[in-house]
Order: structure tokens, then sequence, then C-alpha cells
């Protein structure tokens, strides 16, 4: 994505300084000269603008300080040069449509600054889609986001497996807030990544629920730093009145939350003290600060400064201040049905790894079309500060947040495919055909889960070519994880068709490919090629591959190139690669005796070789580590799935994977990063 940096600079301290056509500021934009600004208003004019765009003075008045406000601020922009030129610089992506969104960077220092709606402004003459909002138009969509200096974004780690924390506080004395709304908005967002289905109970679907949501209700000041205390959430939602702080000669927004000791029945917390609370110590390690990733304020004026003389910020720039590199609240008054959209369209994306600024530009416009009466487009303000490799993070989270979505639902299929198999074992007639429709009505509804997701994948292999050897890779893991699932289901069903049987060596053939692909786009790991071999092999044996297509004199030297790279890695290396490269030759070592066309039963050194190879990943992995997890589960699909396929043409694989298997623990499938 394409970044343009502007900053706003005046001497003295940030605060204590009014608006004024007599004070100049000097804009520096990328490497351009500096440019003196003078803004053309006084402070009270501006508060009264304010107070319109706050929803105080009348539908007449919003709508006149709507426009005004807007041609003012794109009128001031305009006159930075550098600004101009570079939103004109199209680059080599943008000029393709393939990135159109610029980041516009916006550095203030002043606090009297962070008091205009630059979102508001309108697209002066010059800029992309002169005449329109600047963060509307078409012409080059533009995410303008707020940014302090005090934020070290070299170490920001963006997350790659997201949990969140909804706080929520609605005082008697005020309007009830949208809870029930917000809380079904976040537990949708997070649907792809619970493993929930019909066979559950509602003590165990509330527990998987609780490992990647917390819900704070009638949240208090105690009670949300308890729960920050206790656990690393990446992502907190707020859901708030925003108040008034009392007392001061200086206007400050603060949000209220309940007090069980105060008459009201509720404080007010300004920003500074909640961004405390939000980066409290961990109690169980000591000197950790948590530090979420995204915070999310729905609280009317979370990001308005309010008055500009006392020393002090809006409750969003205080906590993006504290250290966290997103924040995201409403700089005025925000209706009810905005903030659920917020809600939807934010965390639907964020969890997927998706870039919060494209998300911000497409919820304004969702805003804008949705919401005619209200502006909760221009309110929104977004606090970022994000670091140099922020991309590369994204691909990351991106790709592990969507395996992680497909192993969950292949995992929920497994469990419920292993109860259906149970209940059905003494079912017959009509009850076996209710049976196998609940079971398809299930492999369906896990299909469209993975399909979604396999999407993700698809277009992340778009957007990060760098990435698209690991992700072609996942993409072939997946086509094969289905494979196995339709092979199970259409087995264990009444209902068995020749068409099921072809589904899944199709899924197969897609899947080498994948791996083939993969493979020459990054040969510095031998799995993929080890993967392309065994399916190679094994869609020969079912038929599949002419000898054409496969030919002993083709396969048998990539078998080798895969044998020769694994025991080289074998003995280089940390232990976690050496013990990948082992388990490459325990695979290796199981399809060798099916290299030629006549297979033969596997010699002595083979098995020796394999059962090796399996005691030195438990070695150097531990017993309940991926590792062994991972290759138990590749042996056994040649044990329960391929062999039983092609049935005596691979003679001799039963007895070799089943020893195999005895030299490896059983092990639940621990946490991994794909």
């Amino acid at each position: 994505m394409r970044k343009i940096t502007l900053e706003l600079l005046r001497q003295g301290p940030s605060h204590n300084q009014l608006l004024s056509p007599l004070t100049a500021y000097i804009a520096l934009c990328e490497n351009h000269s500096a440019v003196t600004l003078h803004v053309p208003f006084e402070h009270n004019q501006m508060l009264y603008r304010l107070r319109a765009l706050s929803y105080q003075l009348g539908p007449e008045a919003r709508e006149f300080q709507l426009g005004d406000t807007a041609l003012v601020l794109g009128k001031l922009l305009g006159e930075i040069p550098g600004l101009t030129a570079d939103l004109n610089r199209r680059g080599a992506d943008a000029a393709t449509g393939d990135e159109p969104v610029t980041h516009l960077r916006l550095i203030l220092s002043a606090s009297e600054l962070a008091l205009l709606p630059f979102e508001l402004a309108t697209a002066p003459s010059g800029f992309p889609g002169e005449g329109q909002p600047l963060v509307l138009q078409t012409q080059q969509p533009i995410c303008v986001t707020r940014e302090t200096r005090r934020v070290p974004e070299e170490f920001i780690r963006w997350p790659s497996k997201p949990r969140v924390l909804f706080a929520y506080a609605s005082p008697p004395t005020f309007e009830d807030v949208p809870a029930a709304a917000h809380l079904l908005a976040l537990r949708e967002a997070l649907a792809p990544w619970l493993a929930l289905s019909d066979d559950l109970d509602d003590d165990e679907r509330l527990e998987i629920i609780g490992e990647r949501l917390s819900v704070l209700p009638d949240a208090t000041v105690e009670s949300l730093e308890r729960a920050c205390a206790s656990s690393d959430y990446t992502h907190i939602h707020i859901l708030a009145h925003g108040v008034d702080l009392p007392g001061g000669y200086d206007q400050r927004y603060g949000i209220a939350l309940i007090s069980h000791t105060d008459p009201k029945g509720y404080e007010v917390v300004s920003g500074a003290r909640l961004a405390s609370i939000l980066r409290t110590p961990r109690r169980d390690k000591a000197g950790k600060f948590v530090r979420p990733a995204v915070v999310t304020l729905a609280s009317c004026n979370g990001g308005n400064v309010g008055g500009v003389t006392g020393v002090g910020a809006s409750v969003g720039h205080a906590l993006h201040e504290a250290g966290i590199p997103l924040v995201i609240a409403s700089q005025y008054p925000l209706s009810f049905g905005g903030s659920v959209m917020l809600v939807q369209d934010l965390y639907q994306g964020l969890l997927w790894g998706e870039d919060p600024r494209k998300l911000l530009v497409g919820l304004r416009r969702r805003l804008h079309s949705c919401f005619k009466d209200q502006h909760d487009w221009a309110s929104i303000v977004a606090y970022a500060s994000l670091p140099p490799n922020f991309d590369d993070q994204l691909a990351n989270a991106c790709i592990q947040q969507a395996m992680s979505s497909i192993n969950i639902a292949l995992r929920a299929s497994d469990r419920v495919m292993v109860a259906f198999s149970d209940r059905e074992s003494s079912s017959t007639g009509r009850h076996q055909m209710l049976a196998d429709d609940k079971r398809q009505e299930m492999l369906r509804h896990v299909q469209r889960k993975v399909a979604y997701a396999k999407e993700r994948l698809e277009a992340a292999n778009e957007a990060y070519p760098a990435q698209r050897a690991r992700i072609l890779a996942q993409l072939a893991s997946t086509e094969k994880r289905e494979a196995q699932m339709l092979y199970h289901s259409r087995r264990s069903t009444s209902r068995t068709t020749k068409k099921g049987g072809n589904e899944v060596l199709d899924k197969l053939e897609r899947a080498r490919t994948w791996y083939w692909q993969a493979y020459l786009l990054n040969r510095s790991h031998p799995w993929e090629l080890v993967q392309y071999v065994s399916l190679t092999l094994f869609l020969r044996t079912s038929g599949r591959l002419s000898p054409s297509d496969w030919g002993e004199a083709k396969v048998k030297p990539l078998w080798f190139t895969a044998d020769s790279q694994s025991r080289n890695d074998a003995e280089n290396g940390s232990a976690c690669d050496r013990a990948w490269a082992y388990g490459n030759i325990a695979e290796l070592s199981l399809i060798e005796p099916w290299l030629k066309d006549v297979p033969l039963p596997p010699e002595q050194g083979t098995i020796d070789k394999a059962i090796k190879a399996c005691r030195s990943v438990v070695e150097l992995a531990g017993p309940s580590s991926f590792h062994v997890f991972s290759t138990r589960r590749q042996i056994l699909r040649y044990l329960e799935w391929f062999g039983p396929m092609v049935g005596p043409h691979w003679f001799g694989l039963q007895e070799l994977a089943e020893q195999m298997l005895d030299v490896m623990p059983v092990c639940e499938e621990p946490e991994w990063n794909y």
C-alpha cells in the first residue's frame, strides 16, 4: 500500500494554544519542501462548527456546517503542493488497479489541530475526486489515519491468533447501549474459528467460545483492569457512553463505567486512566505489560479532543499514545446503527487478517450510504502507527487465520463423524437413512466453511506474491484433507456413489498440482516435493494417471532429490527443522517400495530406516509436539485411507505403517503456526 506522511507542526507545547489565522503552522509532506499554513478561522468559530457537527444546533445548522467545514478543510489541505503532487503520483500497482488505496498518515502534534475533522474534508482542486469528500471519492480511495510519534512501531506484532474482549457499560441514568447487537456481531465474526457442532452441550459451547471471546457486562474500572491483567487480549471492544469529565477548567471527554460506590451509579474514566487500565501489568508475568493490537471505542466523543488549554487529549489519542498500535473511535456522537456496523465491518475483516486501512475505507462508504441523517462516516477517526513490515505481518496473519479456520472445521467434522459412527453401530433401516441425512447436512456445512477459507487463501495468493509458495502448499494440504473427509463420509454412508469416489480423486489431483507449483516456487524445503511424489504414486495406483503421466523415470529422480535434501536437513539446523526432515524421511521410506511399476514388499533396510526416522521425530520434537501429531496423521492416511482405496496393489503397506505408528505416541493436536 502506498503511504503518504503529512506532519503539521508549530512551535511551543502541544497544549494551551488556540486556533488563529495569526498562528503559523509548518506542513511537512514526505521529502517535499516545508510549507507555512494558516487556518482561516478563530478558535471560537471552530467551536461553533463542532457544536453543529455534534448534533447540538439542529439539522439545518448541521447540514450547513457539514458542507462548509468540509470545503474549508479541503482548501487548507490544497495549500500543500507536496501533498497534491504525491496524491497524483500513481505507482505501478495503482496504475493497474491492483492496490488502489492510499494511506494518508496525519501526524498532529498540536492539540488545537486535532480538533479539525480532516476526515470530513472535501477534495480540493488538483486532488483525486475533486469536489467529493476526500475519504469517499472513488478515483483514488484514501484512508486517513492520525498518529503520534510516541508509539515505537518497530516493536508491533500483528496478531495471527485473535482473542477478543468485549466490555460494555450502561449506567442506570443513561440510555441502554446496544450490547446484544454488538455481541452478536462479534460472535458472528469469530464463528469461523469456533469448533462448534450439534453434539456439544451448552457448557461445552460456552467453553469453546470463551477461548476466543470474553464478555464483560456492566464493566467497572476494577473488573476491566482485572480482565486485562489476566489474559493477553489482541482486540478490545468497549461499548459505553461518552461523557464530559467533571471539574477542571478545560473540557475533556471520558467514558462512563459502572461504579458501585458513586451515588450516581457510574464514574467517568479519562483517556489517560483508561490507557493505564488497558496496558496494565500481567498478574502472572511480572514486568510484562499487556498490549492489545486493536482497541475499538463505540462511544460518543471517544475521539473528541475537547478543550485545548490544559494538558490532555481525546480518549482515542490517549490510548494510542500509550502504545496501542490501532485505536478506532468516534469524534462526534455515533448512532446505534452506525456503532453496530462498525463492529460488523471491522471485526469481520480484522479477524481474517485484512488490512485495517482498507476496511476503514469500506466502512466509511457503508456508513455514508446507510445512514443519510447522520455523518457517522466522518465521525470515525483512526489512530494508527503501523510497522514498516506491516504487509508481511498481514500476509502471515491472513494465511494463519485461513488455515486455522480450515483446521477447526475439519476437526469438528472428524469429531462428529466419530460420534455418528458410535450411534449408528446398531442402527438399521430408516434410522440409518436419517443418520445419513444428518451427516450429509454436516458435511455441506463444513464444506461451505472450508470453501470460504480457501477463497481467502486464494485472494491472499494474489495479494501477496512473495507468499505464494506457502499459500499454494496450504491450499494443497486443504484439498487433501477435504478429500479424506469426503472419503470417510461416503464410506460410512449407505449412499456411497461412484461420483463421490471421483470427487475424492479430483481433489487429490488438484492437491498434487498445487504441491508441484509450490515446490517450483520454493525448493529450499522438500516437504511439498514429498507430497507430490506420494500423490503421484497413489493416483497412478488408483488408475488416475497413465504411465506417460507419471513414469518411473520421472518420479524416481524426484524421490531421490527429496530424500537427499531431507537427509541433509536432518543433519543440520535447529531441532525443529531436523524433526521435520526426519518426518519427510519416514514418509519417503514408506512409499519407496512402490516407486517401481511392479512394487515389491518393503525390504528390512527400508523398514529399519522408516522406524528410525519416526523415533528421531519423537526424540527431537517431543512426544506431544505438532511434529509427532502431523507425522502420525500422515502415516494414518496410508493405513486408513490410501491403502483401503487401492486395495492389494500396495502390498505390505499396512504392516509397515503399523510398525511406524507403534514408535510414535498418540497425542492431541497442539497449537501450530501454519
